[in-house]
Parts: structure tokens; C-alpha cells; sequence
């Protein structure tokens, strides 16, 4: 794992930043690679580079440069297929002289071109200068799972997996993005679409590949995306055991590939069904193993992620280990993140990642987690199930089942649910169920000037409903609307888990949001995901109804594909995710609104006043609210 940073300036002139200024910038990410350093300058572009190592530690030095000289490389991350590449590229007669993946993809880019990204299996982001044809390559893998950020400064591109790094670039003078603040305040995510939180630097999106060709003045800049989506129903007439097993094959061949390392390796156990596959899976694999399992979260509850995760310690033979966040670890940590990394914290829990980060780097180098599983076997079931009340409610009376009594119980539910039974569009009702801070408070939150500036949350709308669209049009509107949660919600959180992880000088591994075992999950019908019993009277119920009465069942096949050999209480066990009291422990967002020059700025007297006094009271404003705080503290004062 690594932090990677370079710069191409227009043919036949060189960059406009110094070396000594370049290394300056390069070492603010040392905890993304505290192992080595190295900087390279040729032409019009300057690379370098931070290392993390973890495959072949005594090579694998970089900027890399193949050996005809016609492709230099900076790359962030970890390639599982990466066996199969070398030994296709040996057949070809290409000399490898290292086992470290980073050689691996400088040589398939230098054989195959951009397309060569098609290949690739793993976690990536990276930028590569083509000499031969002097053109920049940049790419970002799938799933999203590492950062990659660029910006144009006068002619010159500028790129990095660090955004303060970025920032320090000569010429950048950082301003706030508003739709992207206005979105962070929604959703608590920090990108939207391509844009960041910084008006005019930009995030390489997932599964995109853009090259740049620098001309003599502002360089040319093509972008497409690279991997699309497997249809829906690919898996359709196969039964369910037989979609059972395909299942537990693809992730005892993830877990597997994930495994290869040549530094110690642990894993994050949650106690939660995702994190226990992965501990039952290692132990199957490694059996003579000694497997180390970390667990961090709140203290104060008894029968949370703890006491679940000792169960599954014990079933494992695990050497488990706990590390408790309370307020003190919350109020020390959550600025510290703000500040390292630049952005506002997305979920309260980033603290708990980082103290368990912390707590294990002294043990290992990798940790495995179980982010992923969620988003591609429909874990989140009241998400979906809130949008299948959008699309039950706008169909005809005519196709409502259970007749007119059960008809007006599941209107009559809708109303208690959302205050309303008319739920507009998709998009209408998907920003009512997710958002933090709704889009018809802004008023109260915002300031003139920075409402004026979100433009009604166009841009907010515009994103998702390109997201809705993006998929085949045969794909059915529940669906449509799982794989656009997928690509919102799955790119946060391994944000969360890398931000989190590398500041702790570790690297973070997710074998569920592999390509791989992601086609499959998206090739399953929604129907083998999650299980829905209808009301008694025949007709619907609502999705609060349903989680209440546990009458909704998430993640079936994937229950199916390991019940065995998970604990009961695990397999039953209600969805959690690192639950802490963050509103109880809210001081230092307080402290900082106070301060904030910014912040009384672009917020309205009313909010910051009823913040400042009882941020407790109204957790879902104040947590963005005091976010937003600390981060413009940090870049404005």
C-alpha cells in the first residue's frame, strides 16, 4: 500500500514545482508508505512515490521504469491475480525482475495499452507516463477501494492518492465545492460524482480509466469506464444450492488471494455474519495458522460487536484481541482525521477503524475486512425496502394485493413511516430515507450565499439520477436501485476503511468487494437476496413494518452459503456496524463552531446557536454540521 503523486506539464517545458518542493509534498503522505521514498524527473513529469511493503519488501522500489525505458509507473494497492498476469506475460517473453505486482502492471500496460486495466484483479489506483506515445494513464479499480485525485493547474495535470498532498501543489488555492457540501450534508459522503469537496480537484470515479495527452498548452483529456456490470438474471434457473456453493467458492477463492502477503496479517471481527465468514474461511485455509482477530467499539454495551466477535474468536481458535473506544479515544481521534486527511469523517466508526488500526499495527500489516458484502447481497434491508415502497406506491390501485383493507394498512403504514403516502420519484423518496440533513433544510442549516450556491441541489439530483440510469435498461427499478446504493455507499465506506487504516501505516484488505465475487452477487436475482414475507391479509407491508417484525430476511444466499459453519447467534443477529454514542461525545465540533471564522460564515445564526448549546438533540444535523466545522477550520479558519 502506497501514496503515489506526479505531474505532467504541456510537451517541451518542465513542471512548475521544485524537487525540494515535490519531496515536501510526496513525504505528507509517509503514512501511506513509511518503508521508502523515491522521486522521479524526465521530460515534462515528475513522479513519486511512498511505500508500504508487502510483497517482495526488498524490491519494488518506485517510480518504476521498465526496461526499455518506455513506461514509469507510480501505483497504490494490491493485485490477486497477479500470479496468472506474470506467467502470461512470460509466455510472451517479457523478463519480470522482481515478484512485486507493481512490475506486473507496468509491464501489462507497457504490452496490452490502457486496456490492460481489463485484466487487472485487485485494489488499485495509479498513474503511468507512456513515453512511446506521451500520453498519462490513469485508473482506479472497480469497487473504488483506493483514492486517486487530480486537478488542473494553468496547463499542467496534477494527481495523488492524498488530497492535502494534492492541495500543496504551487498554484492551488483551496475552495470549497458547494454541490459536493451541499451532497456531504445529505449523505455524509465526501465526492460526488467526480467532483470533491474542493471546487476544481476531481476523484478518478471507480472502474474509470482516463488518459491525458499534454499538448503544448492545456493537455487533452479522455475518460470512459472501464468495467460494466454483469446482467441481473444471469443466475436465474440455477437452484438455490447450487448458487449457495458458487457462492462459498468465489469467497474461499477471495479470501485466498487476499491471504497473500509477506508481512503478518490479522482480521477485523465485528462479530457481524460478513466478518465471521472471513475468520471462518482463513482458518479453513490455514488451519495451522496463527490467527490473530481485532474488534474495536463501544465498551458500554454488553451484548454488541464484542461479545458476538469473542464467539466467533473462540469457534476459530483465534488470539483475539479488543480495543474499546469511549469518549476520550472519540474526542482525540475524530479531529485527527480531519486533519491528517483533509476531509470532513463520514461515519462516526472511522474513529473506532483507526483506534483498532492503531492497536494492531504492532502485529500485523494487513487487516482483512468485511465491507462489501452488504452492498452486493442486499444487507441493507431497509434501504431497499424503503424503495420498494416508492415503486409499490406509484403503481395503478388495480395491481395493489390483499384487496381494498389491505390497501389502506399498508397506505395507513406509509403515512406513519414517512409522514406522507405520496413518495414521489425514486430520487424523491431514496434522499428522504438517506439523508442526514434533508434537502428542504438546507434553508435552516445554510447561510444566502452558500444556498444560493448549491443552486437547489441540481447537481445532487442530476448525480443519482444518472446513477438510476446507468445500468441496462432491462434491469428492474428494485435493482436499478441496489446497484446505484452499491456505487454511492460501498465507494464511501472503503474510503472510510483506507483513510482510516493508512493513517495507522496499515493496510486494509475487503475479499467481498472483489470484482469477482461482485459479478457474481450482481448476476443474483434480488429475490435470492432478500426475502420479504407478505402481510397476513396478502398485500404489502411497509419496510419499517417488515424490520420491525423481522419479517424481512437479508443476505439469504449468502446465510445459505455458510449456515453451517457460522454460530447461530451470529447468522440471527439484527444488522450492526460499529455502533458508537457519537452525539454524546460531540465537543470538539462544538469547540471548533465557536472558532470558526468559516463556519459563521456559511451557517445561519439559528443553527450554529441551537448547535452550540445542545448538539445532542439533533444528532443527524449536528454530526455533518460539526464535520463540516472542523474541516473548514482546517483549510479557512
Amino acid at each position: 500500500m502506497c501514496g503515489i503523486l506526479g505531474v505532467v506539464a504541456p510537451l517541451g517545458s518542465e513542471p512548475e514545482v521544485s524537487r525540494a518542493h515535490f519531496e515536501k509534498m510526496r513525504d505528507m503522505m509517509a503514512h501511506r508508505g513509511p518503508d521508502d521514498s523515491g522521486i522521479l524527473e524526465a521530460d515534462n513529469i515528475m513522479f513519486a512515490h511512498r511505500r508500504l511493503s508487502i510483497i517482495d519488501l526488498l524490491n519494488g522500489r518506485q517510480p518504476m521504469t521498465s526496461a526499455d525505458g518506455a513506461f514509469t509507473i507510480v501505483y497504490n494497492g494490491e493485485i490477486y491475480n497477479d500470479l496468472e498476469l506474470r506467467a502470461d506475460l512470460e509466455r510472451l517473453g517479457v523478463p519480470l525482475r522482481t515478484r512485486c505486482d507493481t512490475e506486473t502492471v507496468l509491464e501489462a500496460l507497457r504490452i496490452w495499452g490502457p486496456s490492460a486495466v481489463e485484466r487487472l484483479r485487485g485494489m488499485f489506483a495509479f498513474g503511468a507516463w507512456d513515453k512511446r506515445n506521451r500520453r498519462l494513464i490513469l485508473a482506479r479499480d472497480p469497487m473504488g477501494l483506493k483514492p486517486l485525485y487530480y486537478a488542473l493547474i494553468g496547463n499542467e495535470l496534477v494527481f495523488s492518492s492524498d488530497l492535502p498532498a494534492l492541495l500543496a501543489y504551487p498554484g492551488i488555492s483551496p475552495k470549497p465545492c458547494w454541490p459536493a457540501i451541499s451532497w456531504y450534508l445529505t449523505s455524509i459522503r465526501t465526492t460526488l460524482g467526480h467532483r470533491t469537496l474542493f471546487d476544481g480537484v476531481f476523484t478518478v470515479q471507480p472502474g474509470e480509466l482516463i488518459v491525458v495527452e499534454p499538448t503544448d498548452s492545456a493537455p487533452r483529456i479522455e475518460r470512459r469506464f472501464f468495467w460494466r456490470e454483469p446482467p441481473r438474471d444471469h443466475l436465474l434457473d440455477a437452484s438455490d444450492d447450487v448458487v449457495a456453493r458458487m457462492v462459498r467458492e468465489a469467497v474461499f477463492d477471495s479470501v485466498q488471494r487476499h491471504r497473500r502477503s509477506d508481512v503478518p496479517q490479522c482480521i477485523l471481527l465485528s462479530g457481524g455474519i460478513d466478518s465471521s465468514i472471513l475468520a471462518y474461511v482463513t482458518r479453513e485455509i490455514e488451519p495451522g495458522a496463527d490467527l490473530q482477530t481485532w474488534c474495536s467499539g463501544d465498551s458500554g454495551t454488553p451484548d454488541g460487536d464484542f461479545a458476538f466477535a469473542r464467539v466467533m474468536a473462540r469457534k476459530v481458535g483465534a488470539h483475539h484481541h479488543e480495543v474499546p473506544v469511549g469518549r476520550e479515544a472519540f474526542q482525540s481521534l475524530w479531529p485527527r482525521l480531519v486533519e491528517s486527511n483533509g476531509v470532513p469523517v463520514g461515519t462516526a466508526n472511522e474513529t473506532a477503524i483507526l483506534a483498532v488500526s492503531l492497536g494492531l499495527k504492532a502485529h500485523a500489516t494487513v487487516a482483512l475486512s468485511g465491507e462489501g458484502a452488504d452492498e452486493l447481497f442486499a444487507g441493507y434491508g431497509l434501504t431497499i425496502l424503503s424503495g420498494m415502497d416508492q415503486i409499490h406506491s406509484a403503481r395503478p390501485e388495480a395491481q395493489w394485493p390483499g384487496g381494498d383493507t389491505g390497501r389502506e394498512r399498508y397506505r395507513a403504514e406509509l403515512a406513519q413511516a414517512y409522514g406522507t403516502t405520496e413518495l414521489g420519484t425514486m430520487i424523491d423518496h431514496y434522499l428522504r430515507v438517506m439523508s442526514w440533513v434533508p434537502m428542504k433544510a438546507k434553508g435552516a442549516v445554510l447561510g444566502p450565499a452558500a444556498l444560493r450556491e448549491i443552486a437547489g441541489d441540481q447537481a445532487i439530483v442530476e448525480e443519482l439520477d444518472s446513477q438510476l440510469r446507468r445500468d441496462q435498461d432491462d434491469i428492474p427499478d428494485p435493482e436499478r436501485l441496489l446497484r446505484a446504493h452499491r456505487r454511492i455507499n460501498l465507494t464511501g465506506l472503503l474510503a472510510r476503511l483506507d483513510t482510516s487504516t493508512m493513517l495507522a501505516e496499515v493496510e486494509g484488505r475487503t475479499p467481498f468487494a472483489d470484482v469477482r465475487v461482485a459479478e457474481l452477487a450482481l448476476s443474483i436475482p434480488l429475490s435470492r437476496k432478500l426475502a420479504v414475507q407478505r402481510a397476513p391479509d396478502g398485500g404489502w407491508s411497509s419496510a419499517r413494518k417488515l424490520m420491525d417484525e423481522r419479517r424481512a430476511r437479508t443476505k439469504v444466499i449468502l446465510r445459505k452459503a455458510f449456515e453451517p459453519y457460522i454460530p447461530a447467534e451470529i447468522l440471527d443477529r439484527p444488522k450492526a456496524s460499529f455502533e458508537l454514542p457519537f452525539h454524546k461525545w460531540l465537543e470538539p465540533g462544538v469547540v471548533a463552531l465557536r472558532d470558526s471564522r468559516w463556519a459563521r460564515s456559511v451557517l445561519t445564526p439559528q443553527v450554529a446557536q441551537a448547535l452550540g448549546k445542545q448538539p445532542d438533540k439533533m444528532p443527524m444535523i449536528a454530526w455533518p454540521v460539526l464535520n463540516l466545522t472542523l474541516w473548514g477550520q482546517r483549510w479557512w479558519g
